[in-house]
């Protein structure tokens, strides 16, 4: 029989105990302590202080600061929104103690650390919320008071960090001290709060954010075109080439053995799809990935956004762009992993839109994805703090819970608020990069444009099986094309910036990341985006079915943009989970890292892969993402350059996909073995414990 066990517990500074055992003999009895230990450690870390300590009272209040947006201004106002319109899908953002905050930051590097104990342990949603999560009693006072607003309560996350809410408009001005308004900026609609909200001030401690209280239009970042095709080339007397999978393959250099099987890729969309689109799609290129499963997260107040169309029902043809980018996000995620379950999940706008969808893939038990994507997006400096903070919080939840999420930089250059694919404004808002990119916790993804002037080098004058005609990798320089199709200016570049409101991570350094550490830098990586070489689609509702006539040729569409790299990134994900037998969370620190470690597994955008001999920012040109002028490509807002290393237009570049693979991580990651004897030092939350000399 083994002896009793005694043992006392004394506090130790940087709130650890300790925890000294007498009398331990045999192998059980370890077993025993250890079950003990991860018991004892998770009840420390399930107990935690309200913050909300003094009486909500409400003469004694506070402003909640950066939550006017820059747009809202008298200039723009049309008028007061009727008291009784109803505002739905608001949230307030809570905001942890601080010690549990650390301790999440915390728990998440170790979730990245081969070495921890937490490796890979991820979390579901009710667990973040036990564990780090705010208080039932800050809960229930937040929710107390919303309903004593008149205001009512919808749902509380079970991260315990969200908590939805709606209300009437008089009823939400009254309860935060301003007034609900409409405005007209730019021709569109929108409404906002007039003034920073106010709230009692025992609140403060628990809010970080009001979501929902004034418009953003999150623009999908992508772009499509018509193009006409003899049977069976697919590369235009212009000089064009489209890419099919196999070419994206062939330049990438994707595994051949690794299809992301068991993985599924979430998609953050606002419209269903036509699966006639998929079947030709693949007939033509050999593809073999399976129809989305398409939900509408009603749960969530999701609202469907109705059947897909299936013919172009104008004159001219004006396809709905929301379709558009989902099509292009399936075509593309599931070319690049053709094994993967995709997962895309849609509602309307006036429902939450990608909000509530995202929300769905975080939110669920179990948790549906490895793998998230979104191809949405607007300026960070007109989204706001509050809007940052939503994505952010969410992002930093999916982290935790094993999920790798990646975002379209943007397709408006570092000018990030004017509209991409039109003319440029004559004075543009200052550089502002994709708000949603702005946590550290998504990958950004920007955009690259093949340097191939020298098309016989790169390119077969004729397609081989399944519309291949890429030869080899190709030089890539930033995506920027300044000029439409009758050499007009536009605005049309891959995002990049530094972010106002999130700081630097630790994680980003490196050859390029500016010395200044200003902000979170964006984007991470990059691949092909631009309209030169643009992706090959089927897409009936744009009349380009690519279904052939009597003559045997037909018409396709071709789709580029930012949002084509990130649903191409979130599919190389899923070959790497595959590789793995795993999913990987974020993937920033260790996409630096490697990027430090074997520089071979990136494909670096420089001024000499770009091939622009008279390199300046002042001229937009693929060696940078500038924005050209009204009048002339002189005289447009400057941008960032590319360099060596990293840079704010293509990140660490591309990647060579099979190399990127190899040399990720080691496929299995040998966890360390504890042993207990003497006296064990415990972090209640229960982060390591180990035994003390």
């Amino acid at each position: 029989m083994p002896r009793f066990l005694y043992a006392s517990v004394a506090r130790l500074p940087g709130n650890f105990s300790r925890l000294t055992v007498r009398g331990m003999r045999t192998t059980i009895a370890t077993a025993v302590l250890l079950a003990s230990l991860v018991s004892w450690s998770l009840q420390v870390s399930a107990q935690a202080s309200s913050q909300i300590v003094q009486h909500v009272d409400g003469t004694q209040l506070q402003a909640l600061p950066n939550h006017l947006p820059l747009w809202a201004t008298a200039g723009h106002q049309v008028g007061v929104l009727p008291g009784d319109q109803m505002l739905d899908h608001l949230t307030l953002v809570l905001q942890r103690s601080p010690q549990r905050e650390s301790d999440f930051a915390r728990f998440l590097e170790e979730q990245q650390n081969p070495a921890s104990p937490n490796y890979h342990r991820w979390l579901s949603p009710a667990e973040t919320g036990a564990r780090f999560g705010v208080t039932d009693q800050d809960i229930e006072t937040l929710s107390n008071w919303l309903q004593s607003q008149g205001l009512h309560v919808d749902w509380v996350a079970r991260s315990r960090v969200f908590l939805g809410f709606s209300g009437t408009a008089a009823n939400v001005g009254r309860a935060f001290h301003t007034q609900m308004r409409s405005y007209r900026v730019d021709g569109e609609e929108r409404i906002s709060i007039s003034s920073d909200p106010i709230l009692p001030a025992a609140l403060l401690p628990v809010v970080k954010a009001i979501h929902g209280l004034y418009t953003v239009e999150d623009r999908p970042a992508f772009q499509m075109d018509a193009a006409q095709a003899e049977a069976p080339d697919e590369n235009s007397n212009s000089g064009n080439h489209y890419m099919a999978p196999a070419d994206f393959a062939t330049i990438y250099d994707l595994p051949a053995n690794l299809t992301g099987s068991g993985q599924t890729i979430g998609i953050v969309g606002r419209s269903r799809t036509n699966f006639a689109d998929f079947d030709n799609f693949r007939r033509l290129t050999g593809s073999t990935f399976s129809n989305p499963t398409e939900i509408v997260p009603t749960a969530f107040g999701g609202v469907d956004p109705g059947a897909a169309a299936t013919t172009c029902t104008t004159s001219p043809c004006s396809p709905p762009a929301d379709q558009g980018e989902a099509t292009l996000d399936v075509l593309r995620a599931g070319s690049v992993a053709p094994g993967a379950n995709l997962l895309l999940v849609t509602t309307t706008s006036a429902s939450g839109g990608i909000e509530t969808d995202a929300e769905y893939l975080v939110e669920t038990t179990p948790v549906p994805v490895q793998v998230m994507t979104i191809s949405f997006g607007s300026c960070e400096s007109g989204a706001g703090a509050s809007r940052v903070a939503f994505w952010d919080t969410l992002f930093q939840q999916a982290a935790g819970e094993g999920i790798s999420v990646f975002v379209s930089s943007g397709d408006a250059g570092a000018s990030g608020c004017d509209t991409h694919g039109g003319a440029p404004p004559a004075s543009p808002l200052p550089n502002s990069p994709n708000y949603i990119c702005s946590s550290s916790y998504a990958t950004c993804v920007g955009g690259t444009e093949f340097n191939d002037s020298s098309a016989s080098n790169y390119w077969s004058s004729n397609n081989g099986t399944y519309l291949l005609s890429a030869l080899s990798y190709i030089p890539e320089g930033a995506w920027n094309e300044p000029l439409n199709s009758i050499s007009a200016t536009q605005v049309n570049a891959s995002g990049g910036g530094v972010s106002a409101f999130i700081a630097t991570p630790s994680w980003q350094t490196g050859t390029g990341v500016p010395s200044a550490k200003s902000g979170r830098y964006s984007p991470d990586i990059a691949f092909s985006a631009a309209g030169h070489d643009g992706y090959f689609a089927c897409y009936a509702a744009a009349g380009n079915s690519c279904v052939a006539g009597s003559n045997g040729s037909y018409s396709f569409e071709y789709f580029y943009g930012t949002s084509a790299a990130a649903p191409s990134m979130a599919g190389i994900a899923a070959l790497l989970d595959q590789k793995q037998g795993a999913a990987q969370g974020n993937l920033n620190p260790l996409l630096y890292a490697l990027a430090a470690r074997v520089p071979a597994a990136f494909h670096d955008v420089t001024v000499a892969s770009s091939g622009v001999s008279a390199c300046t920012v002042n001229t937009p040109s693929m060696c940078n993402n500038s924005i050209p002028s009204p009048t002339g490509l002189a005289g447009g807002q400057a941008g960032y350059l590319v360099t060596q290393g990293y840079d704010q237009v293509t990140g660490l570049g591309s990647l060579d996909v099979q190399a990127f693979i190899d040399n990720y991580l080691p496929v299995s990651a040998t966890k360390p073995t504890v042993t207990v004897s003497g006296t064990v030092v415990i972090d209640p939350a229960l982060k390591y414990c180990y035994a003390a000399a």
